[in-house]
């Protein structure tokens, strides 16, 4: 296969309709992106920045397990609620509840956060297990969480399931997740806080 030279033109892969940032804020671009070579322009003018816009479900799923992550164990919750939609949907052994505002959601990090610094958890080894596509805005992924303290394995690593979902702003977010701990009533009870 060979590469098209520096100076073809890739047809765009996306077009983006977008707000002008600029002087003629409220005024309507036109956003072309190719995402074979990062080629972005505006209306037909070439950016000099490269934006990654396509990603793979894997990628957007190990994207916010590390985000979320990071924000539980460094208590950090504006990080932590920027990764979720709300309403959010939650399941366990205890059951299912939907979280439907901010302030829920607040308690509920921290009564995870808490649960974590009790068991004195220093790693959150999470990784996507499987991802795919159920449709251009919706994600299906299943992932895999271990809780470390230390060098030590606190509790059996435990799946879960998510539905993660693009937003009008092009952000996915997570709207719903399903958790199968079978060995911690304690960290099933947080999520129900």
């Amino acid at each position: 296969m060979s590469k098209a030279s520096p100076t073809a033109r890739t047809p765009p892969d996306r077009q983006v309709r977008a707000e002008s940032p600029g002087a003629d804020r409220g005024a309507i671009v036109i956003i072309e992106v190719s995402a074979e070579c990062g080629d972005v322009r505006i209306n037909n003018e070439r950016l000099f920045a490269v934006i990654k816009t396509y990603s793979s479900p894997s990628e957007i799923s190990e994207t916010l397990l590390e985000r979320t992550g990071d924000a539980l164990l460094s208590h950090d919750f504006d990080s932590f609620a920027d990764c979720f939609f709300i309403p959010y949907g939650i399941e366990t052994v205890n059951g299912k509840r939907t979280i439907g505002s901010r302030e829920n959601l607040n308690l509920t990090f921290d009564a995870v956060h808490a649960h974590l610094l009790k068991q004195q958890v220093t790693i959150m080894a999470r990784h996507c297990v499987s991802a795919s596509f159920r449709s251009p805005n919706e994600v299906a992924a299943t992932h895999e969480t271990r809780l470390i303290s230390r060098d030590i394995l606190v509790q059996d690593p435990y799946p879960a399931f998510s539905l993660i979902k693009r937003q009008p702003n092009g952000v996915w977010k997570v709207a719903f997740t399903s958790y199968v701990i079978v060995d911690s009533a304690d960290l099933n009870n947080a999520l129900h806080a």
